[in-house]
C-alpha cells in the first residue's frame, strides 16, 4: 500500500527529529505527543511509528511504552563498512566521467559548507555534507544506489549528526577531506581517490569513543 501524504510527512518529520536528536535516544514518546507536536492525525503517526520501528529507530517495550532507540555501535560500524565499500567504487567511477561543470558544482557545495561551519549551523552543514556525496553518486550514474543506501545507513547518519554536537571534534576535518577529494577528482586520479574516501569515512571509528564519552546515555553499548 502506498503511503498517504500525511503518512509520508509524519514519517519524515519523526525520522528527522530522531536523526537530529530533537527526540533524544532513550526518550519515551507517545503517539498523542507526536500528534500535537506535528499537528498530524493519529493514524498517520501510528503508521510512521510502525515503519520507524521496523527501521530500528523506535523501540516498543511491552508494559513500558514506546522509546526512541539508543544508538548501537555495531549497527554504526556495519553501516560505515557498507558506505565505505560502495563509495570507494562510486568515487572511482566519478573520476572517469566528471565534467568541469560538475567540479564547479562540488566546489560551490564546499564553499557553502564552509559558510555554515562558521555559523555553527549543524543542520545546514550536515545537509551540505549529504549533498556533496549525493552529487558524486549522481555524477557516477548511481542514483538508485544512493536511494537504497539511505535506509541502510540511518544508524550511521544519527551518529554523524551527533558528532557535530561534540565541541572537541572539529568540523574542519570534514571540510579538508572534501577539498582533498575535489582536488583528486579534478586530477582524475582513480588510484588516490579510493584511499581518500577510506580515510574520510574511517574518521568515524576514531570519533566514536569521543562521542560516546560525551553522550554515554545515547548508546546501548
Amino acid at each position: 500500500m502506498k503511503p498517504t501524504n500525511f503518512q509520508h510527512q509524519a514519517y519524515e518529520s519523526i525520522k528527522s527529529m530522531i536523526l537530529t536528536a530533537q527526540l533524544i535516544p532513550g526518550e519515551k514518546i507517545s503517539e498523542k505527543d507526536l500528534e500535537e507536536r506535528l499537528s498530524i492525525g493519529r493514524t498517520p503517526i501510528r503508521e510512521a511509528v510502525i515503519r520507524l520501528r521496523r527501521e530500528a529507530l523506535i523501540d516498543v517495550i511491552p508494559q513500558s511504552g514506546t522509546y526512541v532507540s539508543r544508538m548501537n555501535t555495531k549497527q554504526i560500524e556495519e553501516a560505515r563498512f557498507v558506505r565505505e565499500t560502495l563509495e570507494k567504487e562510486v568515487f572511482s567511477i566519478a573520476c572517469t566521467v566528471i565534467t568541469n561543470e560538475q567540479l564547479k558544482d562540488l566546489e560551490k557545495l564546499i564553499i557553502l559548507q564552509q559558510t555554515y561551519a562558521q555559523l555553527k549551523d549543524e543542520q545546514a552543514f550536515f545537509q551540505l555534507d549529504e549533498d556533496f556525496h549525493h552529487l558524486i553518486y549522481q555524477i557516477s550514474d548511481k542514483e538508485n544506489v544512493w536511494e537504497w543506501l539511505q535506509a541502510v545507513i540511518l544508524p550511521l547518519n544519527r551518529f554523524r549528526y551527533l558528532r557535530l554536537e561534540v565541541e572537541a571534534l572539529s568540523w574542519d576535518v570534514i571540510l579538508n577531506d572534501h577539498q582533498e577529494i575535489l582536488h583528486t577528482l579534478q586530477a582524475r586520479d582513480e588510484k588516490k581517490i579510493a584511499s581518500l574516501v577510506e580515510k574520510h569515512i574511517d574518521v568515524i571509528d576514531n570519533d566514536l569513543l569521543v562521542v560516546q564519552q560525551a553522550y554515554p546515555d545515547y548508546f546501548s553499548q
